[in-house]
C-alpha cells in the first residue's frame, strides 16, 4: 500500500444548516480525497450530515497533487462557493505515527511516509488525529459513545487556551466507515507540545484510550503548512 507524503485540507463554513456536497474523481497521485462534516458542533448524526462546518481531506503522493486540490477547490466541490469563511492548505507531514483506515479501509495502517524534520518552536501548525473501530456490535457502540463523550469534554476544556485559533471534529458519510478526523490550529509548535503533554484532562483522556482502548486504532499527524490561502473564522489560523 502507498503512503502519502502531503496532505490537503479544504475547510468551508457556512451560516445555514446544510449537508456535505460531492466531489469530483480523485486523479493520479491522490491516495484518499472526501468531505466531512462537523456534525457534533451542528448538533447532529453522523449519518446526517448535516452541519455547518466542512472539511475535505486529501491524501497524495507529491507536494503538486496535494497543490491541485487548493488551486482547483471550486471545481473539485462547487457546493463551498458562498461560504463564509473557506481555508485551504498543503500540509507537510514532520510527525506521524498510528493507524486509519483511509488508505485502505480492510488493512488500516500508517497514513504518511515521513522525511521532513521537526520545523521551530515557533512555527504555527496544523494537528490531526483520527480513530476507528473494526465492528460495532454493543461492545463497539457502548465504546464509540464513551469516546465521543471524552472528544465532547476535551473540546470544551481547550476553549481559551494558548496559542489554539480553532478545533474541528469531522465525520465522514456513511457514519462510521471512515475513521472520524479532528483538525487544530496552533499558532506555534510549542503551545502544541505543552497541551498534549501538560497536566490535565487531555492527557487524562489519552491514558484512558491507552489503558482501554475506547477506540480500537488511533493516528497522530502534525503538520507544517507550505502554502495555504483564505480565512477560518475570519481570520488567519496560522496567525499570519
Amino acid at each position: 500500500m502507498s503512503k502519502a507524503t502531503h496532505a490537503s485540507l479544504v475547510l468551508a463554513r457556512f451560516d445555514d444548516l446544510r449537508e456535505t456536497g460531492p466531489l469530483a474523481a480523485p486523479w493520479s497521485g491522490c491516495l484518499f480525497l472526501k468531505a466531512a462534516a462537523d456534525v457534533r458542533a451542528a448538533s447532529q448524526t453522523a449519518k446526517s450530515q448535516q452541519s455547518f462546518k466542512f472539511a475535505i481531506y486529501g491524501l497524495h503522493e507529491s507536494e503538486a497533487s496535494a497543490r491541485r486540490a487548493v488551486d482547483e477547490r471550486l471545481l473539485l466541490a462547487p457546493w463551498i462557493d458562498g461560504a463564509l469563511d473557506v481555508w485551504s492548505a498543503v500540509l507537510r507531514p514532520f510527525r506521524h505515527f498510528g493507524e486509519a483506515n483511509f488508505l485502505d479501509r480492510t488493512a488500516p495502517g500508517p497514513l504518511f511516509d515521513v522525511t521532513a524534520p521537526t520545523p521551530p518552536a515557533e512555527t504555527p501548525i496544523v494537528i490531526t488525529t483520527t480513530v476507528g473501530w473494526h465492528t460495532f456490535d454493543d461492545e463497539a457502540m457502548e465504546r464509540i459513545k464513551r469516546f465521543g463523550e471524552g472528544v465532547t469534554a476535551v473540546r470544551v476544556g481547550m476553549t481559551g487556551l494558548s496559542g489554539l485559533h480553532s478545533q474541528q471534529t469531522f465525520s465522514f458519510p456513511g457514519g462510521l466507515e471512515d475513521d472520524g478526523l479532528t483538525v487544530t490550529f496552533w499558532r506555534d509548535l510549542a503551545s502544541a507540545t505543552a497541551f498534549a503533554y501538560g497536566p490535565g484532562f487531555h492527557r487524562r483522556q489519552v491514558k484512558i484510550q491507552r489503558e482501554g482502548p475506547y477506540g480500537d486504532r488511533t493516528s497522530f499527524t502534525r503538520y507544517e503548512v507550505l502554502h495555504a490561502e483564505g480565512k477560518w473564522h475570519g481570520t488567519d489560523p496560522m496567525g499570519g
